[in-house]
């Protein structure tokens, strides 16, 4: 029976199914030309390889509003260069959000009565999956720099509160990995920025997306 294949480039984190039909044919070949010296993998779908792919990962044709379409992807996608451009928070996170849902499906996770509580109200006010190709000016990047860092604030506040032992190390492990303040300075994220967000701004949002759909999976287990 045939099974469904992906290809991934680890280093721009990004998957594409291989289809055998024109635009899917189309969008091969761009992602041959762009990653032929890249770590490649092909993945069947139900593999262990494929379990690695995480949701920081843009994965074409996806029902993902932020992910490209395949005529989109072998085109002239306007997201190309944000969405291939490194991401070292994003993957920072990524290792210890995997290490989490490792533990947890190892059933070595020992969770607090308000662990869930906790996650749940952080997860209601996190919605982090903007589009590289989103074309931004002063102020949204200003609008969404406030988001994160709103964010980040709520992280801090949660980890002040007691929790168990693997929610509050889990949350000052990824509070250690983030950026500060001091990181985000607004004057250069706007310098950066334009027309496309500014590299590091993006950064942290998909790191924040990451923590959003680990959180998820707390209050869902929990549930």
């Amino acid at each position: 029976m045939w099974e469904p294949v992906d290809v991934a480039c680890h280093r721009c984190r990004i998957t594409l199914p291989l289809l055998d039909a024109p635009v899917p044919r189309e969008a091969w070949w761009k992602f041959l030309y762009e990653h032929a010296y890249h770590p490649v993998e092909l993945m069947w779908e139900h593999s262990e390889a494929h379990e690695r792919i995480d949701i920081d990962y843009v994965e074409v044709n996806s029902d993902i509003r932020s992910d490209p379409s395949f005529a989109e992807y072998a085109g002239e996608w306007t997201g190309r260069a944000l969405a291939l451009h490194p991401r070292p928070v994003a993957r920072a996170v990524a290792g210890i959000v995997r290490r989490a849902q490792d533990a947890m499906d190892a059933h070595e996770w020992r969770a607090a009565p308000a662990d869930a509580v906790v996650a749940e109200r952080l997860v209601r006010s996190m919605d982090f999956a903007p589009p590289p190709g989103e074309t931004v000016d002063d102020a949204a990047v200003l609008a969404r720099l406030a988001t994160v860092e709103a964010t980040l604030e709520r992280l801090r506040r949660a980890a002040a509160e007691p929790l168990g032992e693997h929610f509050g190390t889990l949350l000052n492990d990824l509070l250690s990995a983030l950026p500060t303040p001091a990181d985000l300075p607004p004057d250069e994220l706007r310098a950066e920025s334009g027309p496309l967000a500014s590299p590091r701004l993006w950064d942290t949002e998909r790191a924040l997306r990451l923590i959003q759909h680990l959180l998820w999976s707390i209050t869902h287990r929990s549930a």
